[in-house]
């Protein structure tokens, strides 16, 4: 399946150009889920017979995922997924914690109505998981990420929030099982509340800022879990 993309497009594609941005972001998925796990050979030909497109297009989507860091494009044998070290992430996250406090003004108001509900839907779905069910972590996350950046309103602002976080959402996958399930689980649920709260009492530049530091401390985490 697809995995479905939040973006509101702010230009008209060409169907090609969509169906691209679809396997992109399918691929992407599954890497960041860990389904394509580090060292995974990604063949071109698999990929374009599962598809059902040329070799073409799946040529431009590996030079896209290897854009972000997660693969790696090796002549005379292919397109690897790439491995993940924490060392190589310190400049990632120190961008996306400036991004985070620039999203305030481009976040859209009224909130939806549902907003708080999708939100507290994440939450107690953290809560709920299994104990070690990385994956199942990694969906919630990346869905929770999707809404959150969907709230912006600047489609630039937004596709790079989301490239960022892919790039670092697989040192989860790494590091999780050296952390304390419950622990972390229930931080992560805090965490979503206040955004919550912000929602409720219509503050963007305090959402941003409290996503700033859910960023900051989902990095100290992970450093303390080394």
């Amino acid at each position: 399946m697809i995995y479905p993309s939040s973006n509101t497009l702010t230009s008209p594609r060409t169907a090609p150009q969509q169906r691209i941005t679809a396997i992109y972001q399918d691929i992407r998925y599954r890497i960041c889920t860990n389904r394509c796990p580090p060292g995974t050979l990604l063949s071109e030909e698999e990929l374009a017979k599962e598809y059902s497109v040329s070799r073409s297009p799946i040529r431009r989507v590996c030079s896209m995922l290897e854009h972000e860091g997660l693969v790696e494009i090796k002549h005379g044998i292919g397109t690897l997924v790439t491995r993940i070290e924490p060392e190589q992430l310190a400049d990632v996250y120190a961008v996306r914690k400036v991004l985070a406090e620039s999203m305030g003004p481009f976040i859209k108001l009224p909130f939806a109505p549902d907003a708080a509900d999708f939100f507290r839907e994440c939450a107690e779905s953290f809560l709920t998981l299994k104990e070690g069910d990385t994956i199942g972590f990694a969906e919630i996350n990346i869905r929770y990420y999707t809404g959150l950046t969907g709230l912006g309103s600047n489609a630039t602002l937004r596709e790079m929030q989301r490239s960022l976080f892919f790039q670092t959402s697989r040192m989860w996958l790494l590091l999780l099982p050296a952390m304390n399930w419950t622990e972390t689980m229930t931080a992560v649920h805090d965490e979503l509340l206040e955004i919550i709260r912000r929602i409720e009492i219509g503050d963007p530049v305090g959402l941003a800022y409290v996503v700033r530091n859910h960023i900051f401390e989902s990095q100290q985490r992970m450093l303390q879990a080394r």
